[in-house]
């Protein structure tokens, strides 16, 4: 039945209070989703349906197997069911704009491709690591209803000749088979800059085909790449985004506002979110996050209620000396990433 003959049954049967018509149009709506690989949607649909109320997304995935590469048979990507929203964030006023704008315009991709338009749906995220990269990624999939498809860059890139562009487009011949938020994650390992002669010919090729299959890529999906070390990058590669969003370090307001979101109204009465913001500045999103979950083990563990001053000058500690110990393992050769 087609989609409007669908809501109509489905308005119907509500209007009439004919409950057994309501439900015959909703389940044909949701094996409708179902049938478009929109699995995430269609299971969080038929969840409304048999409890009436909105459940964390908590899913067995049925999908396709996953591509493999060719000679380590290790899966080139990854399904993931993500649980952060964008309110669960702290983003600027920009980053909102921005986000919300793709968010309505990908809602819309009917009513633009009508119009002979098409939504923006390929983005880059740049900035240093921790400050919410990956995890903007995952809440533009969670508020979309979409699973999360992350490719493995450790799988992807071969060091046999021609295979990471093969695996580029075994990626993208599955992602053109459904629905998706497609992330590439430290994009920089693959994207990197044709004029840095200290690059070899093969990776100067994997940029070229994943310029072409970018360009030719025609699956409805949310394409993000998001990299540290976007001054590493191709010239091209930021042409074929339609849109560019950075992330820096939060500011002081930004912090405060993150540790009201972590603490909620645990932290003492004796402190202020304002003051303990300035024992944090400079720290990432994802450090500042870390420094509150750590705050919130030590009092839980003294069988507190309220995070003390001490609690967070303890957990600022620890963070300080992981970086420390960070830095000092990179400085000694020994490759050591931070999470985003």
């Amino acid at each position: 039945m087609a989609r409007a003959d669908l809501l109509k049954k489905l308005f119907r049967g509500y209007k009439g209070g004919d409950d057994s018509s309501f439900i015959e149009a909703a389940r044909e709506i949701i094996d409708d989703e179902r049938k478009k690989r929109h699995t995430v949607l269609a299971n969080e649909l038929s969840k409304i349906l048999e409890s009436g109320m909105l459940k964390p997304m908590s899913y067995s995935f049925d999908f396709d197997p996953l591509p493999k590469d060719s000679d380590k048979g290790a899966p080139l990507l990854e399904i993931r069911a993500p649980d952060k929203y964008l309110d669960d964030l702290v983003l600027s006023q920009e980053q909102c704009r921005t986000l919300l704008q793709v968010l309505e315009e990908f809602r819309q991709w009917e009513v633009l491709e009508v119009n002979a338009l098409k939504p923006s749906h390929k983005l880059l995220f740049c900035g240093p690591p921790g400050c919410g990269k990956t995890a903007t990624a995952e809440a533009l999939a969670n508020e979309l209803g979409l699973p999360l498809l992350y490719v493995r860059f450790d799988s992807v890139v071969s060091s046999l000749l021609g295979e990471t562009a093969s695996n580029l487009r075994k990626v993208f011949d599955y992602a053109s088979r459904g629905t998706w938020v497609l992330l590439f994650d430290e994009f920089d390992a693959i994207g990197r800059s044709r004029a840095d002669t200290s690059e070899h010919g093969e990776l100067k090729r994997v940029v070229n085909t994943f310029l072409q299959i970018l360009d030719s890529f025609s699956g409805r999906s949310l394409v993000i790449a998001a990299t540290n070390f976007e001054q590493s990058l191709d010239s091209a590669l930021w042409r074929r985004f339609d849109e560019i969003t950075r992330f820096e370090k939060p500011a002081l307001p930004h912090i405060e506002l993150l540790l009201k979101k972590k603490l909620g109204e645990r932290l003492s009465p004796k402190s202020t979110y304002k003051s303990a913001a300035k024992k944090l500045e400079g720290m990432s999103h994802a450090e500042v996050e870390r420094v509150c979950l750590d705050a919130l083990k030590r009092s839980v563990l003294k069988g507190r209620k309220t995070v003390s001053k001490d609690d967070l000058n303890e957990a600022i500690e620890r963070q300080e000396y992981r970086k420390q110990t960070l830095m000092k393992s990179q400085m000694d050769g020994v490759p050591m990433v931070d999470g985003d």
